[in-house]
């Protein structure tokens, strides 16, 4: 598979503050995999300054942004997600890969527009 799996993370700290490489994740909001430009929604939204780009190499890449301008992006389905995903015969599955996407519409209705997000990124390539 060449492409995403993309997860969009609370901050275990809250999220009052931009989230470091290090922070720690809260509870996932959405998880979703994607084909191999499926990281211009969140580049668009660093280029525009509503999100930070906390840096890695695809493994993972990791990015910070508030709620406001997250959720409406993946609320009604995450940008190029695969409903079902891709795997190859060679790949190696762990007992957490989902095989789907999934939206967790509890957490992401409890999130303020000013809370600030965790997105990680891993490159499936």
């Amino acid at each position: 598979m060449l492409g995403w799996n993309i997860s969009v993370f609370t901050q275990a700290d809250g999220g009052s503050s931009p989230a470091r490489n290090d922070s720690k994740e809260g509870t996932r909001l959405a998880v979703w995999q994607t084909g191999l430009s499926g990281l211009s929604w969140i580049d668009d939204l660093v280029n525009d300054g509503h999100a930070h780009n906390l840096g890695g190499i695809g493994y993972p890449n990791r990015y910070t942004a508030q709620a406001k301008y997250l959720i409406p992006r993946i609320a009604a389905g995450p940008p190029d997600a695969h409903a079902v995903w891709a795997s190859s015969p060679e790949d190696i599955l762990g007992p957490k890969w989902e095989g789907k996407t999934m939206i967790d519409r509890a957490v992401m209705n409890r999130c303020t527009a000013d809370e600030w997000l965790v997105v990680v990124a891993w490159d499936e390539s």
